[in-house]
Order: structure tokens, then C-alpha cells, then sequence
């Protein structure tokens, strides 16, 4: 009787113990779904971002003219750098393409933007002062719905990018909002596969 209570016992503990195994087991697996569906849909809009890009950098800017496009030094490399607005934030930036000119110019064209229809939207052409610094010219448009009374707020010309200490992004040095008074935008172009 006592080693069928034993058994029985030892029993239960495996059975109990596979349950919570195949439980926990499902929780793994529900969050690895959830991972690789996030992955997937980050991959789509990133995919739909670079197409975007590509499909308005090419003829849309009155800045650069197609013949710019011609002749590019064979050590400048084109790419895509990571963008905010820290209005949309920081952990899901937009993307913009850089391409090389003649000289020491790019163009740059790029987007983030969120479910709600705030918007970062970057055109022109930009080159590297110094280490620190980025001179662009051309437009920089942010939209967010609190902001400026959800409308627009359209900088164009020649702007300064700094990147402050060991930040591995350069922002905006013109700040102000359209808005007035004390509110800021954090415009930032992040490092990433240009030679820029």
C-alpha cells in the first residue's frame, strides 16, 4: 500500500511537472510568435519605407537636379540612416535613403511616421562639415496632432545637424516648433550605411 502511495505520488509529480513543462512550453511559443510577428510586420514596414523612399527620392526635389546624380567618388556609399522625431519616438524610427552627388553632397529623403498621422518627413540634399557636424538644405516637414494645432510645420533652407559628445546622431540645431514658445523638436539622423 505504501509504495502504491509512492507511486501514485511520483505519478502525480510527473504529470504536474509535464503540464507546467508544456505550459510553460506554450507561453515560449506564444512569445516567440509574437516576436517573429513583430519581426515580420517591422521587416514590411521597413520594406514599405525603403520603396517610398526610393520611388520620391528620385526627381521630386528642385534642390537637386538630375544631373548631380551622374558622377559619384567610388569611395562615397549610399544607405539607409534611422530618423526621429521624438514626438513619434525613439524605439520605432523611420528611415531615410542616402544617396551620393557630385562633390561632397548626398541627397537625403526619409520618413517616420505613426498610426496616428504624425509625421517626420526629410528631402534635400546634405554633406558633412566635420566630424560633429551635417550641413542640409532642403525641407524638413513634422506633423504631430498636438502640436501647432496639427498642422504642418514646414522648415526649408539650409540647416545645421550636431552631434553632441559620443551621440551616434546628429540633431537638428533649429528646434523651434512652428508652434512658438518653449516647444522643441528633436529632429535626429541616426548613423548608419552611407559613407555620409
Amino acid at each position: 500500500m505504501k509504495n502504491l502511495k509512492i507511486i501514485s505520488y511520483v505519478v502525480l509529480l510527473i504529470f504536474a511537472s509535464c503540464g507546467g513543462r508544456t505550459n510553460n512550453d506554450q507561453q515560449k511559443a506564444d512569445s516567440l510568435k509574437h516576436e517573429n510577428d513583430s519581426l515580420k510586420q517591422k521587416i514590411a514596414e521597413t520594406k514599405f519605407v525603403e520603396d517610398t523612399i526610393i520611388k520620391n527620392a528620385e526627381g521630386e526635389n528642385p534642390e537637386i537636379q538630375p544631373s548631380e546624380v551622374k558622377s559619384i567618388n567610388k569611395d562615397k556609399r549610399g544607405g539607409i540612416h534611422p530618423i526621429t522625431l521624438q514626438w513619434i519616438g525613439w524605439n520605432k524610427p523611420g528611415y531615410a535613403d542616402v544617396k551620393p552627388l557630385e562633390g561632397d553632397w548626398y541627397s537625403i529623403s526619409g520618413l517616420q511616421k505613426n498610426k496616428q498621422g504624425d509625421f517626420l518627413r526629410i528631402k534635400g540634399k546634405i554633406r558633412r562639415i566635420n566630424e560633429k557636424e551635417l550641413l542640409f538644405n532642403g525641407t524638413i516637414i513634422t506633423k504631430v496632432k498636438y502640436n501647432n494645432n496639427g498642422k504642418e510645420c514646414v522648415k526649408n533652407g539650409v540647416q545645421t545637424f550636431y552631434a553632441k559628445g559620443n551621440r551616434d546622431y546628429f540633431r537638428l540645431q533649429d528646434m523651434s516648433n512652428c508652434e512658438g514658445g518653449m516647444l522643441v523638436d528633436y529632429v535626429d539622423i541616426f548613423t548608419g550605411s552611407s559613407t555620409l
